[in-house]
């Protein structure tokens, strides 16, 4: 019997070192995906836009990035959740899937950025620009793109009870050899978006539900709202109601409030 509990007993100290080993690899592994302020500086600064920094899937959520130039860099995939990047150079720059939610991007330069299916959940992008972005699929629910610059590809997008209140989403007249720069809301996701005196001229509404939406005051010149839901939505004091283009074949027009 006591060969058998002196067995028993290295059993377990045996167990229980193993389970030590595991963790502090664990436990590295986990350290090794996030990075400190200091560590995204020095990285950045190592690199340039031609050889931009590889920051894909790292962990960078809640740091103070603010400001920051990111020189085209790589970060498909990061946790970016709940950091400061306000008034940061994010021009070029692959975000492609990235964690975003509750991110403060006020002022910030996304300009060509690739955001697809990126998380920008409760995000603050209020005086943001983002001209020639690929925002394709992502979720901006709930997002302040309040006065934001806004040309992108915004398809399918969730962007439920969003506030893009006097945001300028018109298209661009002054690259037309490049072709009509405008911004793409086709098949997205609006429900009770807030446009109030949005700049919507020339954007491409097709089958987007906007049931919910306030768009009172919004410039909705020219813009192509063809099998658009208008179920609820506000439509009162709208600028260039008569150059809308498929409103008759919108949905559920008798239930948008005009007047």
């Amino acid at each position: 019997m006591a060969a058998v509990a002196a067995g028993q007993s290295r059993w377990l100290v045996a167990t229980f070192w193993a389970g030590l080993v595991l963790w502090g690899v664990w436990a590295e592994s986990a350290r090794a995906g996030e990075l400190t302020k200091a560590e995204v500086v020095a990285t950045l600064a190592g690199a340039s836009e031609e050889a931009p920094a590889d920051l894909s899937g790292r962990d960078l959520s809640a740091l103070d990035l603010g400001g920051l130039d990111f020189k085209r860099a790589k970060l498909a995939g990061a946790n970016l959740a709940a950091t400061n990047l306000a008034g940061a150079r994010l021009f070029g720059a692959d975000l492609t899937g990235a964690r975003l939610a509750r991110a403060d991007l006020s002022r910030a330069n996304l300009d060509i950025a690739l955001l697809g299916k990126a998380d920008l959940s409760q995000a603050r992008l209020r005086g943001a620009s983002l001209f020639g972005v690929l925002l394709s699929g992502a979720n901006l629910a709930g997002a302040d793109l309040s006065g934001a610059r806004v040309i992108a590809n915004l398809t399918n997008a969730d962007l439920r009870d969003a506030d893009l209140s006097h945001a300028d989403l018109g298209a661009d007249m002054r690259n037309q050899p490049m072709g009509l720069l405008r911004v793409v809301l086709t098949g997205a996701n609006l429900t009770g978006a807030r446009l109030r005196d949005a700049n919507l001229a020339r954007a491409e509404l097709s089958v987007a539900n906007l049931s919910g939406a306030d768009l009172s005051g919004a410039d909705l010149s020219g813009a192509e709202l063809t099998g658009a839901n208008l179920e609820g939505a506000i439509l009162k004091g709208v600028r260039g109601r008569a150059e809308i283009k498929g409103l008759d074949s919108a949905q559920n027009v008798d239930k948008a409030i005009f007047e």
